[in-house]
């Protein structure tokens, strides 16, 4: 995993959002659950996608791992993307957990860290959705489908993400940026049902 994509998917705190499904015009095809299990990569945002939504730079090529880090998800995939012009990045992240059970305690922890504000992830993907806020401009929004956990994170401004000051004052989305988000969590979603 990238630094970039450490600082964006290591966001733990994440901002609710406004992510109505009806910013999305279709949905990609979609793999399988089962055959993301077996391969995280098919679950993630696609490059084409990712272009689509702005973000012009793959930063980190789609990765898959067996060695996560995260106790009781022993694999997963990870892609980080950047608008070079307005200086936002994207994180798609799908972890494979050993059980269900293993990835909703992940889920659960996520709901205790981090801030949350009076936006919502879209009603789709499920109750186990939660959105944090994260260093006063990196977004998140994580879900679970099955033993599957699934994160996109959007970064707001880089430069203050990978800056080391600590109070970096939030940076509210615009609505092209909320918009953006939406769509690459509900593609992402799409991606791996």
């Amino acid at each position: 995993m990238s630094n970039n994509g450490k600082l964006l998917a290591g966001v733990i705190a994440i901002g609710s959002l406004s992510l109505g499904a009806s910013v999305l015009p279709s949905l990609p095809a979609s793999a399988s659950t089962s055959s993301v299990e077996a391969s995280p990569a098919k679950g993630l945002l696609a490059t084409a996608q990712a272009h689509r939504l702005g973000f012009n730079k793959t930063v980190t090529k789609p990765t898959t791992s067996t060695k996560t880090g995260v106790t009781g998800c022993g694999k997963g995939a990870q892609v980080v993307y950047e608008n070079t012009g307005k200086k936002t990045g994207l994180v798609s992240e799908v972890l494979v957990c050993k059980s269900a059970n293993g990835a909703a305690s992940l889920i659960k922890r996520e709901k205790t860290v981090g801030s949350a504000s009076s936006l919502h992830a879209p009603k789709t993907l499920g109750s186990s959705a939660v959105e944090r806020v994260s260093g006063g401009t990196t977004y998140a929004v994580f879900w679970q489908r099955g033993k599957i956990l699934e994160l996109v994170a959007f970064d707001a401004n880089i430069a203050a993400s990978t800056s080391s000051a600590a109070n970096t004052p939030v940076t509210p989305l615009t609505a092209t940026q909320q918009q953006a988000f939406a769509k690459a969590v509900l593609y992402q979603d799409a991606a791996a049902k």
